[in-house]
């Protein structure tokens, strides 16, 4: 476990263990406080998305799967070949910046069968219910709604029903 709520652990258990494909928007660190590098380490395929290129040189030390530097609010993400991921972690700061990122990624038409959304409604809750209505509205089962750390609520948790069995949550510890 190497994310900071177990989001990592939920997503391969949500997964039935099997391998997948992720989208990472604000990866930070290789492996300290991350959510994709345990899926990795599983034999997970995906791409990783920061602006910040201080850990770059770490990353392509410790990690396998690309690490794209650029601004995750105006990146094209239909560049991205793959239309379906089976997880998207969206995570950047402030929270007016993640739901910037989330409506630009979903205006490239993906779908995702994980999401693990970052509102940080612990500091800002202005974004928490309209990034609840697009991804709703989408299609996406919200099943575990502010996801606490020691300072707060900080996450939302949504599967799309079409790729996930929402019975599997019942299993998660």
């Amino acid at each position: 476990m190497y994310s900071q709520a177990n989001q990592d652990v939920f997503v391969y258990h949500m997964m039935n263990h099997k391998k997948g494909t992720y989208l990472e928007i604000g990866a930070s660190h290789p492996i300290y406080i991350n959510n994709t590098y345990l899926l990795e380490e599983n034999g997970w395929l995906g791409i990783s998305i920061d602006n910040d290129s201080q850990n770059k040189d770490v990353w392509n030390e410790k990690r396998k799967n690309p690490l794209i530097i650029t601004d995750a609010m105006t990146f094209d993400y239909s560049k991205l070949n793959q239309m379906y991921f089976d997880y998207l972690q969206l995570d950047i700061e402030p929270p007016l910046n993640t739901y910037k990122a989330l409506l630009r990624v979903m205006e490239s038409k993906k779908e995702f069968g994980i999401i693990t959304y970052e509102t940080d409604s612990y500091f800002d809750s202005t974004f928490v219910e309209p990034s609840r209505k697009v991804l709703q509205d989408l299609g996406y089962t919200l099943i575990l709604p502010d996801v606490q750390c020691s300072f707060g609520a900080f996450e939302d948790w949504y599967i799309n029903e079409k790729y996930i069995d929402k019975s599997l949550i019942n299993t998660f510890k």
